[in-house]
């Protein structure tokens, strides 16, 4: 029969006890850290909590002043609507003149539009002489207008003064009348027309702009005078130019014909010396997106 061995019983007790020891401080630890876990689980509750309130009565204030904001400027298109108003601004144009019985050539305007509290009339005067036709292209800038802003016209009188630097016959004044719209959608808002944007293009009562032509000799005009951005009808950044071409049938004989050729029209500016970027639009808030500051 075997004895039992004290020491080792006793040494066992003690292992026994150190372990339980060790595994009660154990959870004692855990219980602590899964308290101190939901605390913490309880304060972040607490803290989104506080942030969602926050995030909903922000919300109600930018409602209630988005509210105030149209509520004050329906006021305000109510009092300009029935009693007309004032406004100025002035926008680059660009046009075709004939230099002779067979070329084109570019040539930019100055336009002013200015608003006067009147009977709804537009006014329109050039200076020097020009001989172009804005009288359409302005009524019909003027209906887009007062849908672009909200403002009816019918108690302002707009004055359009277009200025040139000498006397030329323009042949498509209809093509300015994207940029008459545009100054007179600034002229209302009271804003001002970046000056180095030129741009051509009729304007329709929907406000989409139309196509036009001489879109090359207006875009040299405008290099010439410093553009950086050139605005054309959407689909009229492709332009057909007359590519001279030297033939020599004989000694001594030399003839030149003109062939047609498409191109991009800002790489056709780039081979000219100018750097413009060239854009192309559909409709008036496109150019209003550029254009107006």
């Amino acid at each position: 029969m075997q004895r039992n061995n004290p020491g080792l019983s006793r040494a066992l007790i003690v292992i026994s006890l150190i372990l339980n020891v060790a595994l009660a401080s154990g959870i004692v630890v855990l219980y602590w850290q899964a308290a101190g876990v939901a605390s913490q689980n309880e304060e972040f509750a607490k803290q989104l909590y506080a942030t969602k309130q926050e995030h909903d009565l922000t919300l109600g204030q930018l409602s209630y002043y988005k509210a105030q904001a149209e509520y004050y400027s329906n006021l305000l298109r109510m009092e300009k609507a029935n009693q007309g108003f004032g406004g100025y601004a002035t926008i680059n144009m660009v046009a075709v003149s004939m230099r002779d019985e067979t070329n084109y050539e570019g040539v930019t305007m100055r336009a002013e539009v200015e608003l006067r509290k009147g009977e709804g009339r537009i006014l329109i005067n050039t200076q020097p002489r020009i001989g172009i036709d804005l009288q359409t292209s302005a009524r019909t800038g003027a209906i887009v207008a007062e849908k672009f802003t909200g403002i009816p016209l019918q108690l302002t009188d707009v004055i359009l003064t277009v200025k040139a630097e000498k006397e030329v016959e323009v042949v498509d004044g209809p093509s300015a009348g994207a940029a008459i719209t545009m100054a007179l959608i600034a002229a209302i808002q009271n804003k001002t027309i970046s000056q180095s944007v030129y741009m051509t293009g009729t304007i329709n009562p929907d406000g989409t702009i139309g196509r036009v032509g001489g879109i090359p000799e207006k875009a040299l005009a405008a290099a010439k005078k410093g553009a950086t951005d050139f605005l054309v009808p959407q689909g009229q950044s492709i332009v057909t130019i007359l590519k001279p071409e030297k033939y020599q049938p004989a000694p001594g004989i030399i003839l030149y014909f003109y062939k047609q050729q498409r191109i991009d029209l800002q790489e056709y500016l780039k081979e000219q010396g100018y750097s413009i970027k060239v854009s192309e639009v559909a409709k008036a808030q496109e150019i209003y997106q550029i254009a107006v500051k």
